[in-house]
């Protein structure tokens, strides 16, 4: 792979965390209701496990 593309992909990662925390901070906002918090949550989570996706895939090209 050539190594454009694996830095590429490496932001693409730290940009799928940043979309995480945005939609679900570490600390919730108390305006933020209970129903709501928890679709950002979930939401959240999908964010963060393709970023781990994304992660594994380029720890196995670094790898190889």
């Amino acid at each position: 792979m050539p190594a454009d593309a694996y830095h590429g992909l490496q932001a693409f990662r730290d940009e799928l965390i940043g979309i995480a925390q945005t939609i679900d901070p570490a600390t919730p906002s108390p305006e933020i209701r209970k129903p709501e918090q928890s679709r950002r949550r979930a939401l959240a989570r999908v964010f963060r496990l393709w970023a781990d996706q994304v992660h594994g895939n380029l720890e196995t090209i670094r790898s190889d």
